[in-house]
């Protein structure tokens, strides 16, 4: 157990080790036992979420919800207790959405009668279950929402303009910035964690989402070379981390702030030594605001939670960037979920 040594000596004020433990697990923190996938269950990997074993989610066997439909409401509630969130053309996520999403669209005619539609309904329940714990319950800390659209009827016309030509439901597809990509690869149809990981994957694709910031002078050349607005103030978030790869949650993060004004979302990975030393980290993960430039800076020290960490973003957001525009805050308002 545990981490070793002190942390930051101060400059952090976790309130104890288990809640840093929490903070460096939902970055990806801790090679071993503290990874990403440690969280959803340790060596088992993403699968031992849902008890599964070796197989995956290949098949799901004689005792699926094809044998007991009854037992497998084709519908998914208001209120859906696996957080799967049902959606229409109403509340389709757009470019102005606050989350990332992935969106599953069936006809609930066909849930009882289609082997595939079943199984995917399965899949999505299970897929939005996982992040929904991950989170630690709290639907606006998912890296990303699982929605679902119900495409019998009338609705089936809106379907197919999302889909796209010879595309029809059951199917799955990604949603950022209102772009709606179809996922048409079987293996990962097939497979929950396989699900999981194209969207996560395709989420951290996203062209300029995060910068990789490998030196000081990178700094200002990549997070703070364009001019503020006039009134404003430029500020960048930068993540310092021992890391080789970007943490899903802080891409998460990023994509839920891209339109509260920050001037760029950086990370610093591989415990890089000329970055730490500039900002002074004893132990990463390592936080940090810039305002302005690299030598004024206000360090992350909240709770360790998805939650409070979107909270600091947004009084920064208000404290430097949009406090002369009530503008930008009443677009924030009209975000939808």
């Amino acid at each position: 157990g545990g981490f070793g040594g002190g942390h930051s000596g101060g400059t952090h004020t976790f309130n104890n080790a288990d809640a840093f433990k929490i903070f460096e697990s939902m970055f990806g923190g801790g090679m071993g036992g503290g990874s990403f996938e440690s969280a959803f269950g340790g060596g088992g990997g993403f699968e031992s979420a849902f008890g599964g074993s070796g197989g995956g989610f290949g098949g799901f066997g004689g005792g699926g919800p094809r044998g007991r439909p009854q037992d497998e409401p084709p519908v998914f509630s208001k209120n859906d207790p696996s957080g799967v969130v049902p959606l229409g053309s109403a509340k389709f996520p757009d470019s102005k959405s606050k989350h990332a999403w992935l969106i599953f669209f069936y006809d609930k005619n066909m849930a009882q009668r289609d082997a595939t539609t079943e199984q995917y309904i399965s899949q999505a329940k299970q897929l939005s279950e996982a992040v929904l714990k991950k989170a630690q319950n709290k639907k606006n800390g998912m890296i990303f929402k699982v929605g679902a659209v119900d495409c019998s009827g009338d609705t089936m016309k809106f379907c197919k303009s999302k889909l796209g030509k010879g595309v029809d439901p059951p199917a799955f597809a990604t949603v950022f910035n209102g772009d709606v990509r179809v996922i048409d690869d079987n293996d990962t149809l097939r497979s929950v964690k396989k699900l999981h990981d194209h969207t996560t994957e395709a989420l951290l694709g996203i062209e300029n989402l995060i910068v990789n910031v490998n030196s000081v002078q990178h700094i200002q050349s990549r997070m703070l070379a364009s001019s503020p607005p006039p009134g404003k103030t430029s500020v960048a978030i930068l993540l310092l981390t021992d890391k080789y790869e970007t943490s899903p949650l802080y891409g998460s993060l990023a994509y839920r702030h891209r339109r509260d004004g920050f001037a760029a979302f950086g990370e610093s990975r591989a415990a890089n030594l000329q970055m730490a030393k500039k900002f002074g980290v004893k132990k990463y993960p390592h936080l940090v605001a810039l305002i302005g430039s690299e030598e004024k800076i206000e360090k992350y020290s909240g709770s360790l939670d998805a939650e409070s960490l979107s909270k600091w973003l947004d009084n920064l957001s208000k404290k430097y960037i949009s406090s002369k525009s009530s503008g930008s805050s009443s677009n924030r308002r009209k975000q939808r979920a």
